[in-house]
């Protein structure tokens, strides 16, 4: 009796080992450079652009508060009171740009805190959900 409770009890902890084993951690094979927003910057499906330029952060973008996506510049443009269907067009001083693994940080003057998720060679995700694309490539 000994030796099957020993054999089941060895079963399990083997069982639990092989799962462990077999995790896979989150490891994202595209990693975010600072300078992945020069240039062109990136632009989402609604046309919202941002860019850095020198040590600005410039954003452009139409503010539609009824859209179903919305994003992180939304928040931008509720912050600075903009009206529905007004462009918005304003450069942040003092742009800030971090990253870790596949993660950008971005501050700037007025309170600006945006973090976006690098999921492909060219495209962003923001907090909200939001996909941004460039056209320009990396260079790796």
């Amino acid at each position: 009796m000994k030796k099957i409770i020993a054999l089941l009890f060895f079963c399990i902890a083997l069982i639990f080992l092989l799962v462990a084993c077999s995790e896979k951690k989150n490891v994202s094979k595209f990693i975010a450079k600072a300078s992945d927003f020069e240039d062109s910057g990136f632009t989402s499906r609604r046309g919202q652009l941002i860019v850095v330029i020198g040590d600005e952060l410039m954003i452009s973008a139409n503010y539609d508060p009824q859209s179903k996506e919305k994003s992180s510049i939304d928040k931008i443009l509720e912050s600075e009171q903009v009206k529905s269907g007004n462009h918005f067009l304003k450069n942040f001083k003092n742009v800030n740009i971090s990253t870790k693994d596949d993660k950008y940080y971005i501050s700037a003057n007025d309170g600006v805190s945006l973090e976006f998720q690098k999921i492909g060679e060219r495209i962003i995700v923001d907090e909200e959900g939001m996909e941004y694309y460039t056209q320009e490539y990396t260079e790796e």
